[in-house]
């Protein structure tokens, strides 16, 4: 399975780029996305637009659940996406995680493979972070 995270401060594009990922991923295999929701007691409506992205699975980890299992920690929540039969995660918002990361905007991350603004991704962007999960063993989980 691999694991990209998608990285950045309150309102500079993660969603709509781990929205272009999932679509530009399932040309490949199944993808599953992993949504910080720290904070939140309800998802705000960027969780079902994973879905509608074409994730086959959606995990919510914060306050409120989304999928009826807890995972505990991040690391327990992609065994289950593997378990499950995910090719692809998407990872958003673990800015802290040890995960290859795009880091957006000026956010400060470590493991950064790719850094951009969401006024540059374009569809050739998405394809080139695309190519690199699919051709990088640095996605290889675990």
């Amino acid at each position: 399975m691999r694991v990209i995270d998608v990285a950045g401060t309150k309102k500079t594009g993660k969603t709509t780029l781990v929205i272009k990922l999932v679509q530009s991923l399932k040309r490949y295999g199944r993808v599953g996305t992993i949504k910080n929701m720290a904070g939140h007691p309800v998802d705000s409506g960027d969780t079902r637009r994973h879905f509608e992205a074409g994730a086959d699975e959606v995990m919510g980890m914060g306050m409120a659940r989304i999928k009826v299992t807890a995972p505990i920690s991040l690391d327990l929540a992609l065994e289950e996406m593997a378990r499950d039969g995910m090719d692809f995660v998407v990872v958003e918002g673990f800015k802290h995680s040890s995960l290859p990361k795009v880091a957006l905007g000026d956010v400060e991350v470590e493991n950064a493979v790719v850094r951009t603004d969401i006024s540059r991704i374009d569809d050739a962007q998405v394809q080139e972070i695309t190519d690199l999960v699919l051709k990088s063993d640095k996605f290889n989980w675990p």
